[in-house]
């Protein structure tokens, strides 16, 4: 009934019923946009890791030209690894080793799909292998060995698991756009009878008292506008009923006064004849105003919720994945080294416990971020006397394999001072912050001898720590804005700009410290300052 005539309530619901579905559509559009980001990085990170493995397994074989070496290597390693489609040994000197599921051979030419593919840095996309005649996730490596450059290794791996995610994902947002609908079909009918309601009863009363009924009153009561409209009708309503009874009394009076009364009975009607053609256009203007004060209301509402959402989601999700990234390395490289000596035949009993007590470390590691995270804004966490120069230490030595892989020197000058006082865990995840940043720098920057100095001493409040790198330090014009939430001078791809603006919020909100960072003659340095009590 109420769907199908052209009252308010239909256009109110119809519209919100509109609304709900526009804001939510490019949402979903959004999130399944980036789980497909996501199952694309996922694969290219398993292919990173392959590459790398392959790079270390081969390096002697490639530097020796030992082409039966690379051959029984690579097909073992693929019959094993069932994603792997096809391997490409591209050398320097034109030679190519082509690896399959079930074959091999050496070619003197490749197609120059690969060809173009072939440069100083990492690639990956999807692509139709011209070998394999299929789609493909494929990834090319540049292969070095103490700084030369021997060739590139080409991996080509399986779509089916990629598929099969990408359908789980579709599935699952279909299900939640009809669970949506609904939502959005209860949530309309009921903000649309909530705003309608009033306006029908008051136009019930209106139809009544037009009809001489004049005892009639509007009972809404509210401070917005159609309260107004129903004090004020009230009002009118209640003037007209006395101006009938005074009328009637002025009947039984003497006749002098008649012609008075009348008078005054004239004005009233033309009083009420104001207020009626006031109240029509008040009728007629009523619904155009109730509309657009909606349509703005959920316009502002639908931006700050979307707002709040992706800003929650954004700084949760990139953090975590910031602080994962290398205990998964860590995990990945010993599971992987593990692998190697056995199948060499080098594997020794200390060497794969030191290694396995890697892994139970990193992964320990990996439980506690999530924890330490999710507990992160809640108000009742207790602080704890701790040692700057023990959570140091634990940050750096999660970190240390990652600064070794990139010959990355750290240099340590720790004081024996009192223990200071605030979060101990979240303490040692604003150091990682700052040391992966260090790194990111040296890396990218390609410093000659990096190297990184922490230095820990204190006064009588506070317990310091300063990270110093030697990376040129940090562009002025940018320097105010590096705590900025979502800022960064990375590729997108590459960080989240989440992580300094994390460590300054633990240092200054959780922990009541300072957290500020300076220009010195080297590089940029980063100082902690945590209260002692």
């Amino acid at each position: 009934m109420f769907f199908t005539k052209n009252t308010i309530f239909s256009k109110i619901f119809r519209l919100l019923f509109v609304l709900f579905v526009f804001v939510s559509i490019p949402l979903i559009i959004y999130s399944i946009s980036t789980q497909k980001k996501m199952l694309l990085d996922s694969l290219e990170v398993e292919a990173k890791d392959i590459n790398r493995f392959i790079e270390f397994a081969l390096s002697d074989a490639l530097l020796l030209n030992d082409n039966s070496a690379i051959v029984e290597f690579l097909i073992d390693y693929s019959k094993k690894n069932e994603k792997l489609e096809n391997i490409i040994i591209s050398k320097e000197n034109n030679d190519y080793i082509i690896i399959e599921k079930n074959s091999w051979s050496f070619e003197p030419q490749i197609d120059q799909k690969y060809k173009d593919l072939e440069k100083n840095v990492e690639n990956s996309l999807l692509f139709k292998s011209p070998i394999l005649n299929t789609q493909v996730f494929h990834h090319t490596f540049p292969i070095y060995s103490s700084g030369i450059h021997l060739g590139w290794i080409h991996l080509s791996m399986s779509l089916d698991e990629y598929n099969k995610r990408l359908e789980t994902v579709y599935l699952g947002f279909f299900t939640f756009f009809i669970i949506l609908l609904g939502f959005s079909l209860f949530i309309s009918y009921i903000l649309s009878k909530s705003i309608s309601d009033p306006i029908v009863s008051l136009n019930n009363v209106v139809s009544n008292i037009s009809k001489g009924n004049l005892k009639l009153r509007s009972n809404y009561e509210s401070d917005d506008e159609v309260g107004a409209l129903a004090q004020g009708f009230n009002t009118m309503i209640s003037a007209i009923d006395e101006t009938q009874i005074q009328l009637k009394l002025s009947h039984e009076k003497l006749e002098e006064r008649v012609e008075l009364r009348t008078k005054d009975l004239d004005n009233t009607n033309k009083l009420l004849e104001t207020k009626t053609t006031e109240l029509e256009e008040l009728n007629k203007s009523l619904d155009k105003k109730i509309k657009e004060e909606i349509e703005k209301r959920i316009q502002q509402e639908s931006i700050l919720i979307q707002q709040s959402r992706l800003a929650a989601t954004g700084e949760m999700i990139g953090n975590i994945a910031h602080q994962w990234r290398q205990p998964l390395s860590l995990i990945t490289t010993c599971a992987s080294g593990i692998k190697l000596e056995k199948e060499f035949g080098v594997s020794t009993k200390e060497s794969e416990v030191a290694k396995l007590d890697t892994i139970i470390q990193s992964s320990n590691y990996l439980s506690k971020t999530i924890d330490d995270f999710r507990n992160f804004f809640k108000p009742n966490k207790e602080k704890n006397y701790f040692s700057i120069e023990e959570m140091a230490n634990q940050s750096i030595s999660l970190i240390s394999a990652s600064f070794a892989f990139h010959y990355i020197k750290i240099n340590k000058n720790f004081a024996n001072i009192e223990k200071v006082f605030g979060f101990p865990n979240e303490f040692s995840q604003a150091i990682l912050n700052v040391l992966a940043n260090a790194k990111d720098v040296l890396v990218q920057k390609e410093i000659e001898n990096p190297q990184v100095n922490i230095n820990i001493y204190e006064n009588e409040e506070f317990g310091f720590l300063e990270i110093e790198d030697n990376g040129g330090g940090i562009n002025p014009n940018i320097l105010i804005k590096i705590f900025e939430p979502y800022f960064t001078t990375k590729e997108k791809n590459q960080g989240t700009g989440i992580g300094l603006y994390m460590s300054k919020m633990i240092v200054e909100k959780n922990m009541s410290g300072k957290l500020t960072v300076i220009n010195t003659s080297i590089g940029a340095k980063f100082i902690f300052a945590i209260p002692k009590e």
